[in-house]
């Protein structure tokens, strides 16, 4: 019984640790009292019902080590990134119908990248006991936490975007802005399209997605892409499809195949989504 009520004391001190990351950063006090006061010692004392004291005493800087790790280190990593991302959008996001946090595709994924080795080398640090020389993986981690920090430092002013009254603006890392007006856009095109599921990668599904291509006079096809169907996605699409009407630019909807169709209906359904908007942006009859 006593094995039993430690362990869910464990897991409560736990879920108080990630459900007390909403404290954050507005009443950060909050936050180290909770875990101080609550979560940790709950922690300690489910390790105490588990095991004897002396065995407590002997393991009681490990455990205290894959607490740090588990409750504070990965969701306060995976809290800094999205909520770097959020103050992002909130700073530059301004008129825009679509707002993108990186001017690149994988540019997103240097940051993410860094974070999870972080973890990765922390964990072997903390729970491989034969680790000889010891300052290797410190050194790793210093390096990797560095590169974190630079790279959301770096990639601050990094973004794209289709913006309601300048066209489509690209603010790169290194202060280079490129901006094409709306006047300078020849033609828009929707492309939908299945994304098929990957088969090594299990959660992956296969499903309907769009592309919308955006032509210009002098620079190359600039395109954004709509991994799902959805009614915000639908509402971006019909904004960029009334300024294309404004502005007397081409707004043309490639047809569906028969395959594309019938997953297109299928999300549909599956989505409850409203079947007449969607009609009639894809432009069904």
């Amino acid at each position: 019984m006593k094995n039993f009520t430690g362990i869910i004391l464990i897991g409560l001190s736990i879920i108080i640790a990630y459900t007390n990351l909403q404290n954050l950063p507005e009443n950060i006090l909050t936050y180290i009292l909770v875990i101080i006061l609550i979560s940790f010692p709950l922690y300690l004392t489910g390790h105490l019902l588990r095991r004897t004291f002396n065995i407590f005493k002997e393991k009681v800087i490990l455990w205290s080590a894959a607490y740090a790790f588990v409750a504070l280190l990965i969701p306060l990593l995976f809290f800094s990134y999205t909520h770097y991302e959020q103050l992002k959008s909130k700073t530059f996001n301004d008129h825009f119908i679509l707002f993108e946090s990186t001017s690149s595709v994988n540019g997103g994924g240097i940051s993410l990248g860094c974070m999870l080795l972080l973890l990765l080398f922390v964990s072997i640090r903390l729970f491989s006991s034969d680790i000889r020389r010891k300052w290797i993986p410190n050194l790793i981690i210093v390096v990797t936490l560095i590169a974190y920090g630079t790279s959301l430092y770096v990639l601050w002013e990094d973004y794209r975007g289709i913006h309601a009254d300048k066209g489509l603006i690209t603010n790169k890392w290194n202060g280079v802005e490129e901006s094409i007006p709306w006047e300078n856009i020849t033609r828009i095109y929707v492309d939908p399209y299945v994304h098929y599921a990957s088969l090594s990668d299990t959660s992956d599904e296969t499903h309907i997605s769009w592309a919308m291509v955006i032509e210009s006079y002098s620079n190359e096809d600039v395109l954004y892409r709509f991994q799902n169907l959805s009614e915000n996605d639908l509402y971006i699409g019909n904004q960029i499809k009334e300024i294309a009407k404004d502005n007397n630019i081409p707004f043309i909807v490639n047809s569906m195949t028969e395959d594309e169709r019938k997953w297109y209906e299928f999300e549909l359904d599956l989505e409850k989504l409203p079947k007449t908007d969607f009609h009639e942006f894809f432009q069904f009859k």
